[in-house]
């Protein structure tokens, strides 16, 4: 039978391990005509439970919209993303109106000039502000209610350092027509959108954080699903619940391995675990945990590997163990690795920070970063 756990894209909305309060809470907000915006570090189930909020909107009669600006570079990205959402997402009469709509758009829009994209002038406001438009026109034809999640909002900014005004400045009429999830990876960046009185969006939006999951969700889940199968997931499920940390998706990137090191009809073993992991260390995983250390600079690199091995930051010992300063150096890289969701503040770890991805953290304590 095929793998019953899903880590590499978004899992369907019948497989979300327990976010029953978030869920109410975005759709709460939606229903009241509030905007909400979700922030989570990457792979860490925001956009899983977009869409599972989705399936419940439309369940009550909204008209769910995803939209994903990961990786935007202009202005015109952006308006084809939204465009192509409608036109992959609507369904039935709904559909059919789009289909004018957008003979309508393409005629009235037509490509946005090159050297427009830089300062967003007219030319290149006007076909993206057409496309934020639809919740509105979709009301006024067929009276129903948008709920619209742009996910990785932050990378908007790709196109233009101020283009969260021109955004808000059609949205914000769509009191009745159009509730709005603003959802991010980037901690720092989302932060500086929702809360600086400068932006656009300062206040605009209510924030909805997600902590890891409850580790007893996470196992009921996995064993269920182990047993569902003719497999048991025995004593590999502890250490596996450890390591993963509530981490959305390591804790099924990790059961994934176990189900398959785990012969049918057969439970896991301490073996079985120390097999699976090792694929996941050396095969799956390894080249995005390089990828992700070669990624931070010389200071980051420090402050990593002292959380990870969970070292007070600002001590002598510690700055001994990894080098470098141990005031404003630790402290900035700290404040960076932080505002990229690479760490987060955590008051029940000894450091009181946590590395967010635990294989990372598992990975750079095994000393595998040096080899």
């Amino acid at each position: 039978m095929a793998n019953p756990f899903r880590y590499s894209s978004p899992v369907d909305p019948g497989d979300l391990i327990n976010r029953e309060r978030e869920l109410a809470e975005l759709l709460d907000l939606a229903e009241g005509a509030h905007n909400s915006r979700l922030v989570a570090p990457r792979r860490y189930g925001k956009s899983s439970l977009l869409h599972a909020a989705q399936a419940r909107a439309e369940g009550i009669g909204m008209v769910p919209v995803y939209v994903n600006f990961f990786g935007v570079v202009t202005a015109g990205d952006i308006a084809e993303r939204i465009e192509v959402a409608y036109a992959e997402q609507l369904r039935g009469p709904l559909a059919r109106w789009f289909d004018g709509v957008r003979a309508t758009l393409r005629l009235g829009g037509g490509p946005i000039p090159a050297s427009a994209e830089v300062g967003v002038d007219a030319r290149a406001q006007q076909p993206l502000l057409e496309r934020l438009a639809l919740p509105r026109r979709l009301f006024e034809k067929h009276g129903r209610r948008c709920l619209v999640a742009f996910d990785e909002f932050q990378d908007a900014l790709t196109a233009n350092a101020r283009i969260d005004a021109v955004i808000r400045s059609e949205i914000e009429r769509h009191g009745d027509a159009a509730s709005y999830i603003f959802a991010g990876s980037h901690v720092g960046m989302m932060r500086e959108l929702f809360t600086d009185k400068r932006r656009a969006f300062y206040a605009q939006a209510r924030q909805i954080d997600l902590p890891p999951l409850d580790q007893g969700d996470v196992a009921a889940f996995i064993s269920a699903r182990f047993e569902a199968s003719g497999r048991g997931a025995g004593e590999a499920l502890a250490p596996l619940l450890e390591l993963a940390a509530g981490h959305a998706q390591r804790s099924m990137l990790l059961a994934h391995f176990l189900w398959e090191e785990t012969p049918a009809r057969e439970e896991a073993s301490g073996q079985t675990w120390a097999r699976a992991l090792a694929r996941v260390l050396d095969v799956e995983a390894a080249e995005d945990l390089r990828s992700a250390w070669a990624g931070l600079n010389a200071g980051e690199r420090r402050a990593l590997l002292a959380i990870s091995n969970r070292l007070p930051p600002y001590s002598r010992s510690t700055q001994r163990q990894v080098g470098g300063s141990r005031g404003g150096g630790m402290e900035h890289a700290i404040r960076s690795l932080l505002d990229a969701g690479e760490l987060a503040e955590d008051a029940h770890a000894p450091t009181g920070y946590r590395t967010v991805d635990p294989l990372l953290a598992h990975w750079v304590r095994a000393g595998r970063h040096s080899a």
